[in-house]
């Protein structure tokens, strides 16, 4: 029998019975599958949570610890490294930008390229990030025994080979 322990203060899942069935997967990669949705859910709203005080989104965080250790990458370098979209970085570095974290400057030997720099409020807060990423990890996998970690770790970096790999057959398809 599957287990989905809904805990007060967390973003509910589907109430039992109700989690999608999917034809043609066996029942416990399926329950994998669930676990690990949720799992990434639980630890994004963790961030979110831990984030808030700072008005600043998990992805503006996960691009200001980028800057501060690539400061003038461009657009498009940042938007490869963060697996998000060239839109979808536009718009957070307008909204970063207005809020003084981070400066777009047209690259001098290539007007068609936007250079990014980490200002000092930026650098500020980056610090802070990297504490709160650090806690988040600490309360989470911190808490896991080394053996678990280890087994995690293997277990996860094997899944992203397989994920990668797919992916890869996709873009070689096109």
């Amino acid at each position: 029998m599957r287990h989905s322990p809904h805990h007060h203060n967390c973003p509910p899942g589907p109430p039992d019975g109700l989690e999608p069935e999917f034809e043609g997967v066996d029942p416990l990669s399926a329950d994998v599958f669930r676990a690990f949705k949720r799992s990434m859910i639980l630890n994004r709203h963790l961030m979110m949570s831990r984030f808030a005080p700072e008005d600043t989104h998990p992805a503006q965080a996960g691009c200001l610890l980028v800057l501060s250790q690539a400061d003038g990458i461009s657009q498009s370098v940042l938007a490869d490294i963060l697996h998000v979209s060239r839109p979808t970085v536009t718009t957070m570095l307008q909204r970063m930008e207005a809020a003084g974290t981070v400066e777009r400057r047209t690259d001098e030997s290539d007007q068609r390229v936007t250079r990014l720099f980490i200002t000092t409020a930026g650098r500020e807060l980056a610090a802070r990030m990297r504490d709160v990423h650090a806690e988040i990890i600490n309360d989470t996998f911190g808490c896991l025994s080394e053996d678990d970690r280890r087994e995690l770790l293997r277990l996860l970096d094997s899944l992203n080979e397989r994920a990668a790999a797919k992916l890869r057959e996709a873009v070689e398809a096109e």
